[in-house]
C-alpha cells in the first residue's frame, strides 16, 4: 500500500490554484442540453455537444416547487371559487341576453299597439271567458285611451328611447 501525504507547500499551491480559477455562478436554466438520436435509433441527452450535426438544443425551465398539502387544498379552494365566479358571470350574461331579447319583443309589441290604437277608429278585441267561450267586442273610447296609455308606459319601460 502506497500512501503519500501532501506537503504544506503542495497544499498551499493547490489552494492558490483553485482560488485563481474564475468563479462561475451557473444555474440549471443556463446549461444547454443536447438531444440526438444515434444510428441505432437510441435517444441521447447530454450537456456535451454531440459529434453529429443532427441534434436539438434544449433549455431547462426553473425547477418545480412542490406544494404542501395545505397549499394544494388552498389552491383547489381558490380554483373552486374562481370557477364558481366564472359560472355566475356566464349565467348573468345569459340572463342579460334573454332579458334584452324579451325587452326588444315587448318594445316592438307596445309600438305596434300604439300604431294600431291611433290608426283605427274601431278596435275589435277577442275575450275568452273562464269556461273557454270566446266573444268579440269593440273597445269604447275610454278603454281605447286606457290601452293607449298602458302601451305608452310599456314603450317607456321596454324601449331604449
Amino acid at each position: 500500500m502506497n500512501i503519500k501525504f501532501l506537503s504544506s507547500t503542495n497544499i498551499v499551491l493547490a489552494v492558490i490554484f483553485v482560488s485563481t480559477l474564475p468563479i462561475t455562478n451557473l444555474s440549471a436554466k443556463e446549461i444547454a442540453i443536447y438531444r440526438w438520436v444515434d444510428a441505432n435509433n437510441v435517444v441521447h441527452f447530454s450537456q456535451n455537444l454531440p459529434k453529429t450535426d443532427n441534434y436539438t438544443q434544449l433549455s431547462t425551465v426553473s425547477s418545480f416547487k412542490a406544494l404542501s398539502k395545505e397549499a394544494r387544498q388552498e389552491k383547489a379552494l381558490q380554483e373552486g371559487f374562481q370557477q364558481s365566479e366564472n359560472n355566475d358571470e356566464q349565467q348573468q350574461l345569459s340572463d342579460t341576453a334573454k332579458n334584452k331579447a324579451t325587452f326588444e319583443k315587448n318594445c316592438k309589441a307596445a309600438q305596434v299597439n300604439i300604431k294600431m290604437l291611433n290608426s283605427y277608429d274601431e278596435i275589435l278585441i277577442t275575450e275568452e271567458s273562464s269556461d273557454g267561450v270566446k266573444t268579440e267586442r269593440v273597445l269604447d273610447d275610454k278603454e281605447k285611451k286606457e290601452k293607449l296609455a298602458l302601451s305608452k308606459k310599456h314603450v317607456d319601460l321596454y324601449c331604449d328611447n
